[in-house]
């Protein structure tokens, strides 16, 4: 199949494209020298490239991030999430191609999701600053915990469209850091 063939151009956001992965029992399916031939046909058509990589740390988030420039590393503010974050740091730093080249390193960004400062103030959870301190990489947003993230995903539609949705507003507001506007950064 044609790579062009391949890609789904999305309904409701404009210049919006998703190559979905192929869904095999076999997980090393994936090669560096095939994923390598796909991002650089993407590279001809789109200014950016998001993978986005399953939680932990497998043959998928390795694939994901070898061919890296910048990573938004995407943790929940709980122990078992900030530690597998914490080890794919470490594999940005030593399993990527830049890493393994000596070219300058992967610039990281950190994303913190499901925040909630009451959860924080009962000692359920994490803060921000903790997790911060813990992954020692810029802070470049803070999703709060939002019941309409699940009710957008079961509708099928984007958060970021939800115009009344506080997480989703978090999200355009990472997004535009991302891109480089210097907007003040929620304090959830």
């Amino acid at each position: 199949v044609a790579l062009n063939q391949a890609l789904i151009k999305d309904k409701l956001v404009e210049g919006f494209f998703i190559l979905p992965a192929s869904q095999t029992r076999n997980k090393d399916a994936l090669t560096l020298p095939g994923v390598e031939k796909v991002i650089e046909e993407l590279r001809q058509r789109f200014e950016y490239i998001v993978c986005d990589s399953p939680a932990g740390i497998e043959h998928g988030a390795v694939m994901a991030m070898y061919f890296a420039d910048e990573a938004i590393v995407v943790t929940n503010p709980e122990v078992s999430s900030v530690r597998d974050s914490d080890r794919i740091i470490g594999l940005l730093a030593s399993k990527t191609r830049r890493a393994i080249q000596n070219l300058p390193p992967v610039k990281e960004h950190l994303l913190i999701t499901r925040y909630s400062g009451k959860r924080v103030t009962k000692g359920e959870m994490l803060s921000a600053a903790d997790v911060q301190e813990i992954l020692a990489i810029p802070l470049l947003g803070i999703i709060p915990e939002s019941p309409s993230v699940l009710q957008a995903s079961n509708a099928g539609i984007p958060i970021t469209l939800d115009k009344n949705s506080d997480a989703g507003q978090a999200y355009l507001e990472m997004v535009a850091h991302f891109l480089g506007d210097e907007l003040p950064l929620r304090k959830k």
